[in-house]
């Protein structure tokens, strides 16, 4: 019966949330020049402090449930979880993303590459739309072209262009019908990532604790981040590695991860010298590293053979690095801009000091234990997203793929730590999306981390003591 409750509050809770964006559709009929971010009634002429208010007790709620019910584990097989999981993805594809307009930018790459054979990589959506506006009629393109991102090249590898530009296409010139296209194959991999989950840990509780996350409802399924379909490369590469012991299918997975960002190329030197981890020779694996990483470079250099011109395709992944936005960084430039240099050199300098010595160590320890390593990559992927300029939320996924192999105290710091930065980007609803606000985005996430870890630990000490007087 209480399982029973707690399931059915769970779905109430899932409608609540996404009613606003239910009525915008009806009354709209389209998504068509949505510009209504950061407030959560969609509706200007309602104040924003009541709006975010009333988000954050449903979200709150909506957490609090999720944690109970992870801790009491309401499903009798993984079967079960995912027919529920997909019914709350289902509603949550309702909701429409109104924290982040990156969705627009994806439909809008996907159409100049499908409808217009245009090479993104190259040509802006913002370029090519105002030289051809007179013989267009697209609403996706011009979406996009209007979107923040609109006078940027991709941004992303060939592979997540590849997505955008199957869902564009299907989509036939309607931008709506593109939106839920989009959103049906984020919710399909996460409910492929759920399967995995269960899969490699052979445990319910990490497909709940993954599955179930409001956070990646709202971040996946609402928001559409194409971050999910890097951890669906990740987990598929990890799965392929540890349970079928295939390094080269689990290469070729992980190739098709950094086809979408580049990050994931962290991971390669752990595969591989895992694999190869009872070879006692250090020249061998050393030399295994040089051919399985050379086969890897191939495997992504072909995924860019269809929009390869010049050199210039690979200023793609430097482009954000010269934007500031909700990272330490953006708040230091208000304060001082030569503190910004130094702070990032610094870390930048910990970050491959740190990940040199683990690939060193990997290379010359004898008796590797996967969990071990793996934890020493989720530090190094760490250290990788502060040394980042720019900071979303939404990037904390990444951190999700790994989770399997963490201690206890980190797994509940990664699904506190998403929640937390969920909630303190509440920051920009109570106010608007400003570079100015980053300070308080940041502080808020410090302070609400604090408040977890305190929160926490407290459960820890009352769950030591249960189980110490049970024992005596």
């Amino acid at each position: 019966m209480k399982s029973k409750i707690l399931k059915i509050s769970f779905v109430v809770l899932s409608i609540l949330l996404i009613i606003p964006s239910l009525i915008h559709l009806i009354s709209n009929k389209t998504i068509m020049g949505f510009d209504i971010y950061f407030n959560f009634f969609l509706n200007n002429n309602i104040n924003k402090v009541i709006s975010t208010a009333i988000f954050l007790v449903l979200f709150i709620l909506l957490t609090i449930i999720y944690f109970i019910i992870y801790k009491i584990d309401c499903f009798k097989n993984i079967k079960r979880i995912l027919i529920f999981i997909t019914l709350i993805g289902i509603i949550f594809m309702i909701m429409l993303p109104w924290t982040s307009s990156d969705i627009f930018y994806y439909m809008g790459v996907g159409e100049l590459d499908a409808r217009y054979n245009q090479n993104p990589y190259y040509v802006t959506m913002r370029e090519y739309y105002i030289q051809n506006e007179e013989n267009l009629d697209d609403d996706i393109l011009l979406q996009g072209a209007t979107n923040y991102w609109g006078n940027t090249t991709v941004v992303y590898g060939p592979i997540a262009q590849l997505f955008f530009k199957i869902c564009s296409f299907l989509s036939m010139k309607n931008i709506t019908v593109a939106l839920f296209i989009f959103k049906l194959v984020n919710l399909l991999i996460h409910i492929i990532n759920t399967y995995l989950f269960y899969k490699i840990s052979g445990k319910k509780k990490f497909a709940i604790m993954y599955g179930l996350n409001p956070f990646i409802f709202i971040e996946a399924i609402a928001n559409v981040h194409n971050d999910i379909i890097i951890l669906f490369f990740v987990l598929l590469s990890l799965y392929i590695l540890l349970k079928r012991r295939n390094l080269l299918l689990s290469i070729v997975a992980l190739a098709l991860a950094t086809g979408v960002k580049y990050f994931t190329i962290l991971l390669l030197p752990i595969l591989i010298l895992y694999h190869f981890r009872t070879e006692k020779r250090l020249s061998i694996r050393f030399l295994r590293c040089i051919e399985y990483g050379v086969i890897f470079l191939v495997i992504f250099a072909l995924e860019y053979v269809l929009y390869f011109n010049d050199y210039q395709i690979l200023l793609a992944m430097m482009v954000q690095t010269s934007r500031y936005q909700c990272s330490i960084y953006s708040v230091l430039l208000q304060y001082n801009k030569n503190l910004v240099y130094i702070v990032r050199a610094v870390f930048i300098v910990i970050f491959f000091m740190y990940y040199a010595v683990m690939c060193i160590n990997l290379l010359t320890e004898k008796n590797i234990k996967f969990y071990k390593v793996i934890r020493k990559y989720n530090i190094a992927l760490i250290l990788f997203l502060l040394i980042l300029t720019n900071f979303h939320q939404w990037y904390l996924i990444w951190l999700f793929a790994t989770i399997i192999w963490q201690k206890p105290n980190a797994i509940r710091n990664i699904v506190g730590l998403s929640v937390c930065t969920e909630i303190a980007n509440s920051v920009y609803k109570f106010l608007y999306e400003s570079y100015r606000f980053d300070k308080y985005f940041v502080g808020a996430i410090i302070v609400l981390f604090m408040i977890w870890k305190i929160i926490t630990n407290k459960e820890s000490v009352k769950n030591l003591q249960s189980k110490f007087c049970s024992h005596h």
